[in-house]
């Protein structure tokens, strides 16, 4: 994740609160922190597409 500070513009303010977003549901569906990691890597959309397709949690 990039540092506070480093949040200069809205956009940047927007894709931070997206990523969390993101990280929060992988999170509540099972996922470890490093398999997190490598999803975002790839990208918001895609990230957020394959955490779409796991389903809920058991």
């Amino acid at each position: 994740m990039r540092p506070i500070r480093d949040i200069r513009s809205q956009a940047d303010l927007e894709e931070a609160v997206r990523r969390c977003e993101l990280r929060w549901q992988a999170l509540e569906k099972g996922m470890r922190e490093d398999e997190i990691a490598a999803l975002l890597s790839l990208g918001l959309d895609r990230a957020e597409a394959q955490i779409r397709a796991l389903g809920p949690h058991d």
